[in-house]
């Protein structure tokens, strides 16, 4: 499955109210089944020095952000937040962003993922020191076009590159929430793996660090955040799925991620 073809994870309060820019693109087609996007990213200007919060929700993905600045402290791994919230930027910084598929083996770490998601944030070189001359001539690019070029450049020839292991099981159960939207229950997932609902815990405990409930909730939660922003939500749609039980379990999912309803997250994204 082409991940990108069917999985879109959007920011959408990353916008010209938050940001004083932001441009998005894809990679070539080979790089696609691990890079959801890459994105150039300006934060505004404050006068006082003070940092720039943007509004973060979860998108069951990890962040690669390079400071373009120059500095190498601001450059993090950064995984999906576990609910809405602020993450810091520097002000008036521009910020070179790889949004990673959950299932991408185009990067390895230091860390194991489910340390990662344990997280809010961790130092980039520290976790992935191979980086760092890829980062040296990133610093020496200067549009976001040759920034797209060093980067598919630098994935072709890295000699450090090795791919993750990722369980087969786990991989099949991932695209199979993917392609269905997360609208399933673990149930679901073990009646199509074969294995148990705990040893299915275990696995995405133990390989994300995540439950897979959450996970699922997560991905569902993208696609409904999307039909908020395209203007097609209903919630009769969602209540339809088998994943709802009724009105009051799909708002209190949707608030677990938000603190909020869809309306008056929909009201947010209006005013912005």
């Amino acid at each position: 499955m082409n991940l990108i073809k069917v999985f879109h994870p959007i920011q959408p309060e990353w916008n010209e109210l938050n940001v004083a820019s932001l441009q998005i693109t894809q990679t070539s087609p080979h790089f696609q089944s691990s890079i959801a996007y890459v994105y150039l990213l300006k934060t505004l200007e404050d006068d006082n020095g003070k940092k720039a919060l943007l509004p973060g929700i979860p998108d069951g993905c990890i962040d690669l952000i390079f400071n373009l600045d120059g500095d190498y402290f601001d450059c993090l791994l950064v995984p999906s937040p576990k609910k809405r919230k602020l993450i810091t930027f520097n002000p008036s910084s521009t910020y070179l962003g790889i949004r990673l598929f959950p299932l991408q083996d185009l990067f390895t770490f230091q860390v194991s993922l489910k340390e990662i998601n344990s997280e809010d944030a961790l130092p980039l070189f520290e976790v992935a020191a191979y980086l760092l001359p890829f980062y040296e001539r990133l610093l020496l690019t200067k549009t976001f076009e040759e920034h797209l070029q060093l980067l598919e450049s630098f994935l072709s020839t890295c000699s450090i590159q090795t791919h993750n292991y990722c369980p087969t099981i786990l991989t099949s159960c991932i695209k199979k929430i993917i392609h269905h939207h997360g609208n399933l229950q673990v149930k679901d997932l073990e009646r199509f793996s074969g294995y148990s609902e705990r040893y299915l815990r275990m696995l995405f405990q133990n390989e994300l660090g995540i439950a897979p409930k959450t996970f699922l909730q997560q991905i569902n939660f993208q696609y409904i955040v999307s039909d908020i922003v395209k203007g097609e939500f209903l919630i009769e749609n969602q209540l339809n799925e088998n994943r709802y039980y009724d009105t009051s379990h799909f708002y209190k999912t949707f608030k677990k991620f938000t603190n909020m309803t869809p309306v008056e997250y929909q009201k947010i994204l209006l005013k912005n």
